[in-house]
């Protein structure tokens, strides 16, 4: 069963209930992957932006009020 998305993919990056960080699509709850090391997951979701046209990382760090944002530009 698929669906059609609609809009910009937005990866995100934040830290889990579980205290490990968490890569997560647009807004899924559920995370598509989980890493102990935060250099670990934003690798991965930098990765996913390569399969992904125009999608953007987000990282939602609560120790640093300013997330910050890279996309994908490439065609």
């Amino acid at each position: 069963m698929g669906f059609d998305q609609k809009g910009a993919v937005v990866i995100r990056i934040s830290r889990g209930a579980n205290g490990r960080w968490d890569v997560s699509e647009n807004d899924v709850e559920d995370p598509l992957a989980s890493f102990d090391d935060k250099q670990d997951a934003c690798d991965y979701a930098n990765k996913l932006t390569t399969t992904k046209e125009g999608a953007t990382v987000l990282m939602l760090d609560e120790g640093n009020p300013a997330s910050t944002q890279s996309q994908n530009t490439a065609q």
